[in-house]
């Protein structure tokens, strides 16, 4: 039994002020990062409508197929609109945004984002060299491992399931032969 007359018991009754935990978190990228990605965003949409696609895929051979590029134009499309949102949203939403200032974080975003550029340029050569049956199984495997997991059977059904489902698939449904 304590004696409530002498001293109060450390821990009991609200915290001071300056003691209080500040509220919950801010969860996810802040302002500035989602104004850096939407731009960053904004611009492989548009290097993808204007050059990419156009430079890499080929002619509908009849009036009844489907152009090889139209599923990356509605794919690239879709991705420009919904970047314009975001960057839009934020814009409007924080105008004092609109002057803003480098972070020091800037120089490891950029980083990151030039390693996955090369990642993927080494992708792109990769599936010419290689061909995809080679490619998709490492690119799946490194996607898998990154994201944490290391059940062996979940990594091999992913890995052999969505490889056969797009080789056949591009194959039978849109008469795409995949390098």
């Amino acid at each position: 039994m304590t004696d409530r007359t002498s001293k109060p018991e450390t821990g009991a009754g609200p915290a001071p002020e300056e003691n209080r935990p500040a509220a919950e978190p801010a969860a996810g990228p802040g302002p500035r990062q989602e104004l850096a990605a939407g731009a960053v965003l904004i611009g492989l949409s548009l290097f993808a409508l204007f050059w990419l696609i156009p430079n890499h895929t080929g002619e509908a051979t009849s009036d009844l197929e489907v152009a090889p590029g139209f599923f990356p134009q509605i794919a690239a499309v879709s991705l420009l609109v919904l970047s314009v949102l975001l960057v839009g949203h934020r814009l409007i939403r924080f105008p004092k945004l609109r002057s803003i200032q480098p972070e020091t974080g800037g120089v490891a975003v950029l980083s990151e984002i030039a390693i996955l550029a090369a990642g993927g340029l080494l992708v792109a050569w990769a599936l010419g060299a290689a061909g995809y049956l080679v490619v998709a199984p490492a690119v799946m495997l490194a996607g898998l491992l990154a994201g944490g997991e290391r059940r062996w059977w979940i990594i091999g059904l992913v890995i052999a399931g969505v490889t056969a489902a797009t080789w056949f698939g591009a194959d039978r449904l849109f008469g795409v032969v995949l390098p």
